[in-house]
């Protein structure tokens, strides 16, 4: 599949209708804020013994925090049922969070695969925020989304001494057929199931 930074809107006219629900999202996340605070997990969750030195100062941190309503392909119906436009709006999507914590750097990295493409929708933003894709850097402005390739390395910043909010949430890349998004499946699945603690300790020495 083609990498390109960030996707054309023509490709994909659906983004109006999520820009016009900004209002409605902005409304329940701020609802969540002020009730629902447990809610909000550390986005970056490694082992504590995995050598991921870039996620150091992140790993566990509610400093880039999540309010998830699909984690890892499982609905949290709790954090659903707070959020009902959001999940109306988003009815056909897989995962949604909502990230962001003042004077916080997401540090450079990238996705696995490019099979699925990142939206991001903008509900709040305060001055110096930016984000960059490859070698294109954008600043966010509250209610227009864009789609980008995360297979190619970003960064993100919040330089400011507030949160910002990002509604998150994958596509599928529209260069994939029906047959191809199938194997993707089946391929993810495989892999997700060699990869449990259980089934790794009955297959590795």
């Amino acid at each position: 599949l083609n990498n390109v930074e960030f996707l054309p809107r023509e490709q994909f006219p659906w983004l109006e209708t999520v820009e016009a629900a900004t209002h409605a999202i902005r409304e329940e996340l701020l609802g969540v804020l002020s009730v629902d605070q447990a809610g909000i997990q550390p986005y970056i969750a490694y082992d504590e013994n995995q050598p991921i030195a870039q996620w150091k100062e992140l790993n566990h941190s509610r400093r880039w925090g999540a309010y998830f309503l699909q984690n890892e392909g499982r609905r949290v119906e709790e954090h659903m049922a707070r959020c009902p436009r959001t999940v109306a709006t988003l009815a056909e999507l897989p995962q949604v969070d909502i990230p962001g914590h003042g004077h916080t750097r997401i540090p450079p990295h990238t996705g696995v695969t490019n099979t699925r493409l990142t939206v991001h929708l903008p509900l709040i933003v305060p001055a110096g925020c930016g984000f960059r894709v490859g070698g294109e850097i954008r600043e966010w402005q509250v209610g227009t989304a864009w789609v980008f390739d995360d297979s190619i390395e970003h960064e993100a910043w919040n330089d400011s001494d507030v949160p910002r909010a990002i509604l998150i949430f994958d596509i599928w890349n529209p260069a994939l057929t029906p047959l191809e998004r199938d194997l993707v499946r089946e391929a993810t699945t495989a892999i997700g199931d060699y990869y449990k603690p259980e089934v790794q300790s009955e297959v590795r020495p």
